[in-house]
């Protein structure tokens, strides 16, 4: 902890890093609840300890409001010292595992879910029969988790371009396209394109204004079906729920569905493996990235959406 939190203060009134920690997570989310997700914590601990450190340093760091948490000019003093403390509490975690050249260790890998459900174990297991002392946590997900901040020390992105402060290669394109199952195109009519029902993973909609709606008020009501998990929208489309929209990896893949487009280009991303550029010269971070620019250009034409062709029904190119 840096000395100037320590010198001419008497004990009971010193903020340790705890305190720094928790100051932190309430500025970053502007709430309680928001910093007992960030710390893993309940609503109530956070209270007490905010409360507790502010009684113990006679310092008000927040001004408690309705809508939420707002900083004094002593909270944003303690969160401007409190992000300092960590970037260098982080970049020395990086660095002290950037020597590391044993070829054991765990590794945190980040992405897609569809991706870890599907491809992942099998990837992961040939790699692991080769290097058995090195350990594989899977954080699925569809966010972008923060190499700076080791939440992930290897992450598996799509995206249009990848952080400055990343090290890695693009695989290939990754590209998305609409599905539907026989029994809803069947049972659904001549309809054009913005009139079907749709499945979507939450937080795509907006993705395909213009494509499809001028405005995102004009499909909402056409979408019967949201989800956070992409699986269960993939399943919802195979239901017969309606149209989905969907990476053609997890599309083409399922037998129940019919791709109704050719991939929209606009949309098009690149997939990535990365790491942090402080962990390049970590040996299993190494043989692991090495393992997984193979396996996934192996799997090129799957990404890129060239597995499946559309059906004689393809919405995007009659301009339904």
């Amino acid at each position: 902890m840096p000395e100037i939190l320590r010198e001419r203060l008497p004990p009971q009134t010193r903020l340790e890093w705890n305190d720094l920690e928790l100051i932190l997570a309430i500025c970053r989310a502007e709430s309680l609840s928001g910093a007992a997700r960030i710390l893993g914590q309940t609503h109530s601990t956070i209270f007490r300890r905010i409360n507790a450190v502010e009684a113990r340093t006679g310092v008000r760091f927040f001004d408690r409001f309705p809508h939420g948490y707002v900083m004094t000019d002593a909270g944003r003093a303690a969160m401007a010292t409190a992000e300092r403390v960590e970037n260098e509490v982080l970049a020395l975690g990086r660095e002290v595992l950037g020597q590391d050249e044993r070829l054991r260790g765990r590794i945190r890998v980040t992405c897609p879910e569809a991706f870890a459900e599907e491809h992942a174990p099998g990837i992961v297991a040939r790699f692991c029969r080769d290097h058995p002392e090195i350990q594989i946590d899977l954080v699925p997900g569809h966010g972008a988790v923060d190499l700076n901040r080791r939440e992930a020390e290897v992450a598996i992105r799509a995206t249009r371009a990848a952080p400055d402060t990343a090290f890695g290669r693009r695989i290939c394109e990754f590209r998305f396209a609409l599905y539907a199952s026989e029994g809803y195109l069947a049972t659904a009519g001549d309809l054009p394109l913005q009139a079907h029902s749709y499945c979507l993973i939450e937080g795509t909609l907006g993705w395909l204004v213009p494509h499809i709606w001028k405005t995102k008020e004009a499909g909402e009501p056409q979408v019967v079906f949201q989800c956070r998990a992409s699986r269960a929208v993939q399943n919802a489309g195979a239901e017969g729920l309606g149209i989905t929209f969907l990476p053609c990896y997890v599309g083409d893949a399922d037998d129940r569905l019919l791709r109704v487009s050719d991939p929209i280009a606009a949309l098009d991303l690149d997939l990535w493996v990365l790491t942090h550029r402080d962990l390049t010269n970590t040996a299993r971070v190494r043989a692991l990235m090495t393992h997984l620019y193979g396996e996934l250009s192996a799997r090129a034409y799957l990404f890129g959406g060239d597995m499946k062709p559309p059906t004689t029904v393809n919405f995007l190119k009659r301009g339904a």
